[in-house]
């Protein structure tokens, strides 16, 4: 099986010799060509930079694993969603439509309601068509 050519990351990690591999870019001349364009570059920075003390290296790893290791205040994260669900609950509370209470009915007779329904039925026309008939009447 053919070797697959090197991300760049694994030739960064081959120029600063965190990866073994020196077969590899022997074997393959694209590879050796980026890791030498690599390598002339890094020559070409490497007088700009600046030289770090161990001790303010190791005070700068001391200061992020006291961050990291430092007991967060955990009241943010809970005091956020409680404000907010007791908002939702108040908006609902005070906007909240009242119950509407349907009106009595009214109470008619057997012989009115015999009268109606009667009425209803004699007239040929649907009840939709009355104003349309209002329209052909003759205004007195």
């Amino acid at each position: 099986m053919r070797d697959k050519h090197w991300t760049d990351d694994e030739l960064f990690a081959r120029l600063y010799d965190v990866r073994p591999g020196h077969d590899h870019l022997a074997r393959c001349a694209g590879c050796a060509q980026r890791m030498s364009a690599i390598r002339r570059r890094y020559e070409e920075i490497r007088p700009l930079q600046v030289e770090v003390s161990p001790e303010f290296l190791a005070a700068q790893r001391r200061a992020i694993h006291a961050r990291i290791h430092a007991k967060r205040h955990s009241l943010p994260r809970v005091l956020v969603p409680v404000i907010a669900t007791l908002l939702l609950a108040g908006i609902i509370i005070v906007y909240r439509p009242a119950s509407v209470v349907p009106p009595p009915k009214q109470q008619i007779s057997d012989s009115e309601l015999f009268d109606d329904v009667y009425n209803r039925i004699s007239d040929p026309l649907p009840t939709s068509a009355g104003p349309i008939r209002s329209l052909f009447q003759e205004q007195k």
